[in-house]
């Protein structure tokens, strides 16, 4: 019997499912489970005033607990209500498989926990980011709905030979800097990697100015004004740092526009500005505004060259609905600066709505594809237009040699044997015995090729990044090989994990022994098990029994610890805080 998890993972698409890892629960400390605690308290502590109504009232929506890390089959049974899945993967995601989860209202969570060297911030992906972040504001219908609509946007965003290597980059770094045993040089090697390659992205590409409008809202996103604010980002929510200091007035509050897409971010440091938008339409209307200007909106030959340079998969719809697969290598121009012939360069498929078409996949076109389009001279309407009767006339009939010429001047001669219709709209025309001749006479098509399978299209009207039909052509990169260091725990460590755990059981029994409490507490001194988060626990249960003289020699062993750094002052003293209610 599936559990339900494996019910999810087998309603995704196969081509999605690559990226998919099991949750592991029981990986999961017990300090684990207590650092979860602390971030959640502290976190809403400060957010019941600080952020959007949505998130609040989306915690208890999501099925997230507040004492433990969330169980993935526990979150899916809330976020079902909503008509969203969750899902686990390990770390970053390439961006436009990102986009897709998104578009197919997936959630993708990462399920390592951040350590407690990184209670504050990890530019890491983690549960605390992801569960605690990203789920609670999907209850907001409006806002689900411009979630859903970025990730289908942003999953036909062309993306560059150099956005692959900064994703790498950023993905390297931010598994070295949440593993604790990583060098100083280690890190400044990564660091100097990433800015160097960032410093070469001076022309940015369509995922790259999209990631930033994502960046500036879905991650750290500010609602209402830049005078009186919430705070809607995932990057905020979940970080106990960043959302207290982002309210400094030396961080700047812009109004949000398609402007924030010049802006460009480090994943390391706390932002130098944030963004507002005024409500969740304007978010939408920023979106839509920004993808106006995207490949798949405005086709043409500026995509097609978009595309070319890309040098990965692209799909190029035409006006007859025609989708043509692969990497775009050529473009011809007619003497009004349209499409005239396209050209790919290995698998390539050809499909209509989304599904490729019988006999048009990458194993018949495994070498690539080119065809005219555009304006037939002598036709009085589009060639896609024509019914049966029609093609009769003017001299398309099967099994008849035929000669016709394009506006453009390119003219294609041939036996015509066999045509494809989808929905009404003639697709595509095969031909025996061909030539396809430029109008400077190159030979675009020789007869010894084979057959010419030609394109039915008038016009190219959009251009995305990747194929129509992923099922049967995917070109999604495989799974990083770039994982989470396993951290190797010592047996000190070991020990304070049972002490955590020990905490627990004495915290959710309902009579506390104050003998064996201050036996424990006198176990973690000897052994040297204290640190922050054990004593901010220990704390609490005092507290309950009100032992004053157990609480006077943890908090001075917190006051200790406190001298440590103005981080670690910061953690205790907002502990201290929230147990003093």
């Amino acid at each position: 019997m599936q559990s339900l998890y494996q019910e999810i993972i087998a309603e995704i698409p196969q081509y999605l499912q690559q990226y998919i890892v099991d949750q592991n629960y029981q990986r999961y400390t017990s300090r684990d489970h207590a650092l979860w605690r602390y971030i959640m308290r502290r976190n809403l502590a400060f957010l019941q005033e600080h952020a959007h109504s949505s998130y609040l009232n989306g915690l208890e929506k999501t099925g997230i607990s507040i004492d433990r890390i969330p169980h993935i089959d526990d979150m899916n049974k809330s976020l079902s209500k909503m008509g969203w899945k969750a899902v686990i993967v390990d770390g970053f995601l390439p961006p436009a498989v990102f986009m897709e989860f998104q578009f197919h209202k997936i959630l993708v969570i990462s399920a390592d926990m951040r350590s407690i060297q990184h209670v504050l911030y990890t530019p890491a992906p983690d549960i605390v980011h992801e569960a605690a972040g990203h789920a609670p504001i999907i209850a907001d219908e409006e806002y689900a709905e411009f979630l859903q609509k970025f990730g289908e946007y942003g999953m036909k965003a062309f993306s560059s030979k150099l956005d692959n290597e900064i994703y790498e980059a950023i993905r390297h770094l931010s598994i070295i800097k949440e593993y604790p045993d990583t060098s100083k040089e280690e890190l400044e090697k990564a660091k100097k990697n990433l800015n160097a390659k960032i410093a070469l992205n001076t022309d940015p590409s369509e995922m790259t100015k999209l990631s930033r409008l994502h960046w500036w809202t879905v991650e750290y996103g500010l609602i209402g004004t830049p005078e009186s604010y919430k705070l809607y980002g995932a990057g905020l929510l979940s970080s106990v740092g960043e959302s207290k200091n982002c309210l400094n007035p030396s961080v700047k509050k812009l109004p949000l526009s398609v402007e924030c897409t010049n802006h460009n971010y480090d994943i390391t440091k706390e932002q130098p500005q944030l963004f507002v938008n005024k409500d969740w339409r304007h978010l939408l209307n920023v979106l839509e505004e920004f993808s106006d200007s995207l490949s798949f909106r405005t086709g043409g030959n500026k995509a097609i060259e978009t595309a070319i340079a890309s040098n990965s998969a692209a799909t190029c719809t035409l006006s007859s609905g025609l989708q043509i697969s692969g990497v775009l290598s050529r473009l011809l121009k007619d003497q009004d600066d349209n499409p005239a012939y396209l050209k790919t360069t290995g698998a390539t498929s050809l499909a209509y709505n989304n599904r490729q078409i019988n006999e048009h996949g990458i194993d018949y076109h495994a070498d690539g594809f080119g065809s005219p389009v555009g304006v037939i001279k002598n036709l009085t309407k589009p060639l896609e237009e024509l019914s049966n009767s029609e093609m009769k006339q003017f001299g398309f009939e099967k099994g008849k040699n035929i000669s016709f010429e394009f506006s453009s001047g390119i003219v294609v001669k041939g036996k015509l044997i066999n045509f494809v219709r989808e929905n009404g709209s003639l697709q595509i025309l095969t031909f025996d015995n061909c030539k396809v001749i430029s109008p400077n006479a190159e030979e675009l098509f020789n007869p010894a090729w084979g057959l010419f399978d030609m394109a039915v299209g008038l016009s190219v009207d959009s251009v995305y990044s990747g194929t129509a039909d992923k099922q049967k052509h995917n070109v999604y990169p495989p799974k990083s090989n770039q994982i989470a260091i396993p951290i190797k725990y010592s047996e000190k460590d070991q020990s304070k994990f049972k002490a955590y755990n020990e905490i627990c059981n004495i915290r959710t029994t309902n009579i506390i022994d104050p003998k064996k409490l201050n036996s424990l507490w006198d176990k973690l001194e000897k052994d040297d098990l204290t640190e922050w988060l054990i004593d901010l626990e220990m704390v609490e249960l005092a507290q309950i029994i009100n032992d004053m003289d157990l609480i006077n020699k943890i908090k001075n062993e917190l006051k200790i610890l406190a001298k440590q750094s103005e981080e670690k002052k910061d953690i205790i003293e907002s502990g201290l805080k929230l147990l003093d209610g």
